[in-house]
């Protein structure tokens, strides 16, 4: 007994180890193609950033000229719904015309109400980081060209449902994220003799980013404010930063240029 117990327990061995080995290469090679596959689709949904000429960076606007006379009954609210598609960017219209009090505008009054490339620029932020602004100005026209239809795909549908979005806008959205992204990637980028970007900007441009991304699945908050991008979380402000004087550069106002580039 002796002399056949000790090969059969080997052999035994043999056999759990051999069968441990090939569980192990055969879970190996299962977890790489789950990664491969994961990493290929992370490619599919990304986009070349495909660039818009300026004239198409305001697709919302139904006021076009740069002036405007305020009449009876208006507002800055009103004025920047009609001009920049959002009355949060009224602020914005206050900035520009140095106005401290809104109730204070007067009818009869001409107020500028430039493109918000213009503004960024006239505050000196194409000084600094012009491809970036271009990038979120860009993701910014390919969401708006898209946002009314994403209210309209969840028309009479309850709320949280998930929402099935066309391809042609889910690929809108999906270019306009990527842009975003593009543009963050390039403002943590650490470039010879330019001023580093607020922390918060950046965080903001990026919650954006991944907003707009779960708006391509098909997410539905059921009261829209994930469309609307109102929220502090999913609104991406512009602060241009200052201490920009000492590399010879005009010190561009902080305190006061919020330029909201989502709402």
């Amino acid at each position: 007994m002796r002399t056949t117990f000790r090969p059969m327990k080997r052999n035994y061995l043999i056999v759990i180890t051999g069968a441990a080995a090939v569980i192990a290469i055969v879970f190996g090679i299962l977890v790489v193609r789950r990664n491969q596959r994961l990493k290929a689709a992370a490619k599919a949904e990304r986009y070349l950033h495909q660039h818009l000429p300026s004239a198409e960076w305001e697709p919302t606007a139904k006021l076009t000229a740069t002036d405007y006379t305020m009449r009876e009954g208006d507002s800055l609210a009103k004025i920047a719904t009609l001009r920049y598609g959002h009355q949060g960017y009224s602020s914005v219209i206050k900035l520009v015309n140095h106005i401290e009090n809104a109730e204070t505008v007067a009818v009869g009054a001409t107020l500028r109400v430039p493109d918000i490339s213009t503004i960024l620029a006239e505050e000196g932020f194409t000084k600094v980081a012009a491809p970036e602004m271009e990038l979120i100005l860009c993701a910014r026209a390919k969401y708006d060209k898209v946002k009314t239809q994403l209210w309209d795909l969840r028309h009479d549908r309850p709320a949280r449902e998930q929402v099935p979005v066309p391809q042609k806008i889910k690929q809108e959205l999906l270019e306009a994220a990527d842009d975003l992204q593009q543009a963050t990637e390039s403002l943590k980028a650490n470039k010879p003799s330019a001023v580093r970007p607020p922390v918060k900007m950046i965080g903001q441009l990026e919650t954006a980013m991944r907003g707009i991304r779960e708006l391509a699945k098909g997410s539905n908050d059921g009261y829209g404010y994930d469309i609307d991008l109102g929220p502090t979380a999913l609104r991406a402000r512009c602060h241009v930063w200052n201490n920009l004087g000492a590399r010879g550069l005009p010190i561009i106002r902080t305190s006061a240029l919020h330029t909201s580039l989502w709402m």
